[in-house]
């Protein structure tokens, strides 16, 4: 077998898996929270609300991550690119914009 089939199927198999546990917790947490809403006695307690607010905040940290790093991108100017064509001789004109 030759090392990109191994590392394409390792992608894909690492995504898969990845889909799966969070596929598999939301479905638990959503479980979790079916069930608190069935106990009046467990909604009073403060132990459990927080044990699923910790859940939802730790789900949530590499969507964190991910923005934190998009800010580091802001300095950079943006270039756009236009194709149109000349009304007077129907040649193709790119146009190249760059953002100030």
């Amino acid at each position: 077998m030759k090392i990109k089939t191994v590392w394409r199927w390792t992608k894909i198999t690492w995504g898969l898996t990845y889909i799966g546990f969070v596929v598999i917790f939301v479905i638990v947490l959503g479980f979790f929270m079916a069930g608190m809403l069935q106990n009046k006695q467990v909604l009073i307690d403060t132990a459990t609300m927080s044990t699923i607010t910790l859940l939802l905040a730790i789900a949530s940290l590499p969507n964190l991550l991910v923005q934190l790093l998009s800010l580091l991108e802001i300095n950079q100017k943006k270039t756009f690119t236009a194709t149109k064509k000349c009304p007077n001789c129907r040649h193709t004109i790119d146009l190249k914009i760059t953002e100030d």
